[in-house]
């Protein structure tokens, strides 16, 4: 029984030690998915804008040159952003979950068997002090009591039967 319920536990804690590293690698994914997006919007911000505002010069002028390529820059890094939010974790997340799930009510059950045991235990412990009081306090009770019953089925049985006379 407390087998059962340090196993229930050291399964409790390997599948939060499983959600935990999970959500590290989501995070991971994440935080390096933004990296990437601030990245982009730098090398975006600083190349690609020149060539852009020189292809575009000629034909809309400087300014709204300047313009065009900066909302472009933008928009391909609002587009890794979203991205990067969107990921998430894979169905061994809801399998972890699962898992964790299982152990929490095992031990749960295991708590429980361990209670009633317990109360039992200390139930007979309550009896045998009974017991032993009585027989302190009223020796002949006690003996009236456990011996007479005896006594009569020890005779009954060295009677002969009818069947065998």
């Amino acid at each position: 029984m407390i087998d059962d319920f340090a196993r229930d536990l050291h399964r409790l804690q390997k599948a939060d030690s499983l959600i935990g590293k999970l959500w590290l690698n989501v995070v991971t994914r994440q935080v390096g998915l933004f990296a990437f997006a601030a990245l982009i919007a730098v090398f975006g911000l600083g190349l690609i804008n020149v060539a852009g505002f020189f292809a575009l010069r000629a034909p809309v002028g400087p300014v709204w040159a300047a313009v065009i390529v900066a909302i472009a820059d933008f928009v391909l890094a609002a587009i890794v952003t979203q991205v990067a939010m969107n990921s998430g974790p894979g169905p061994e997340f809801e399998l972890a979950f699962d898992v964790r799930k299982m152990a929490i009510d095992a031990v749960q059950a295991d708590a429980r068997d361990l209670e009633v045991a317990i109360d039992s235990l200390g139930q007979e412990i309550r009896d045998a002090k009974d017991s032993v009081v009585g027989f302190v306090n009223n020796p002949l009770d006690a003996v009236a009591q456990n011996l007479i019953p005896g006594a009569v089925s020890i005779i009954k049985g060295l009677r002969p039967r009818k069947d065998q006379a």
